[in-house]
């Protein structure tokens, strides 16, 4: 996926869809654009540290370690966020 085509709409359809297939918890019902990650279990350290991996890999960004904060990860919309700002100056 190219920087200059990624839209934000697009970032969070990848996502949602990779929590979706990956989470350790059932997430059948879907994920709430702000539902808290970590404190639902959808997201737990070995979690963050995949779709840390994931990320960079299906966006082409490089996310540093003091990037990933609880403030970055802590909602699907701010995950979304947080990668499309990545996204964004990476391809400026």
């Amino acid at each position: 996926m190219t920087a200059q085509a990624t839209k934000l709409n697009d970032v969070h359809k990848t996502l949602l869809e990779y929590l979706l297939e990956n989470s350790g918890v059932s997430v059948s019902g879907g994920i709430d654009p702000e539902e808290n990650l970590l404190d639902s279990g959808i997201l737990d350290s070995l979690g963050i540290a995949e779709i840390t991996e994931y990320v960079e890999k299906e966006f082409g960004i490089v996310i540093d370690e003091d990037e990933i904060t609880s403030q970055n990860y802590k909602t699907l919309n701010a995950l979304t966020n947080f990668c499309h700002s990545k996204i964004t100056a990476a391809a400026a």
